[in-house]
């Protein structure tokens, strides 16, 4: 590869000029023509090394722009690729102490468990803080105020199927009635199966709510190493398919 780079810098010894004067007079199908013709006469009594060099230089313009476009589809490709996959889980973690401690590979091991790796994506984000007093300053005080607005768009937007939350968070998120009510949002199987670590928060209006459960005495839930002891998860995605992975997760964990 290096040597074609190489080669496509250095002009090679041009035997034979074209007579622009005499192209100009054709019109353009003759002149593709009459360029075809030259060439060949051009490169008639060339080596094979010579040709090779002649060739790379004078079409190095369409080798490039070629190559361009090639690797342009090839990444947008695979692009379209990852983001088409059907989702297998999409999380968000809530106050994460250390992202790099963050164990990725205990949620491989969890779409694993539910035969939904090979072919599937999995959508995570550890890079949320979420503070109460400090979301409750003044816009223009707070230097941070975007994150806040960033977080409320994606969960309204039913992007998130689980949040993973300390207490911090679980009440920021309640305050702002991110979370749907655990006992309208899963059916009445799921709710008796974790209706004893279900969590009451206040909502908007101050009234107490069973937004959260508290997941914190589960092995998988510590094998993620969020950081915090207490551990509440909550749901925001209201979509059939939001509730179909929340269902599959709450399963395992309860198992």
């Amino acid at each position: 590869m290096r040597e074609i780079v190489d080669e496509l810098k250095e002009k090679p010894v041009d035997k034979d000029e074209d007579d622009k004067l005499e192209q100009l007079a054709l019109s353009r199908r003759d002149r593709r023509r009459y360029k075809r013709e030259r060439l060949q006469e051009t490169i008639r009594d060339m080596t094979p090394a010579e040709k090779r060099k002649y060739l790379l230089y004078y079409y190095k313009e369409k080798i490039i722009i070629t190559t361009a476009i090639l690797a342009a589809v090839v990444i947008l490709g695979i692009s379209y690729y990852k983001s088409s996959r059907p989702v297998a889980l999409s999380y968000v973690v809530v106050n994460c102490a250390d992202q790099l401690s963050f164990n990725v590979d205990a949620i491989t091991e969890y779409t694993d468990a539910i035969g939904k790796t090979e072919g599937y994506q999995v959508k995570g984000d550890t890079n949320v803080q979420l503070v109460r007093d400090e979301y409750t300053k003044e816009y223009e005080q707070n230097a941070n105020s975007q994150k806040y607005i960033n977080f409320e768009t994606m969960a309204t937007a039913d992007y998130y199927d689980i949040i993973f939350t300390d207490m911090e968070g679980a009440v920021y998120c309640g305050m702002m009635d991110i979370f749907y009510p655990i006992d309208r949002y899963l059916d009445a199987d799921d709710y008796e199966m974790v209706k004893d670590d279900i969590v009451m928060l206040n909502d908007m209006d101050g009234q107490p709510t069973e937004y959260v459960i508290n997941v914190s005495d589960n092995e998988y839930i510590k094998s993620l190493n969020l950081g915090y002891d207490d551990v509440y998860i909550g749901f925001a995605g209201d979509q059939a398919d939001n509730h179909e992975r929340v269902k599959e997760f709450l399963e395992y964990l309860y198992r």
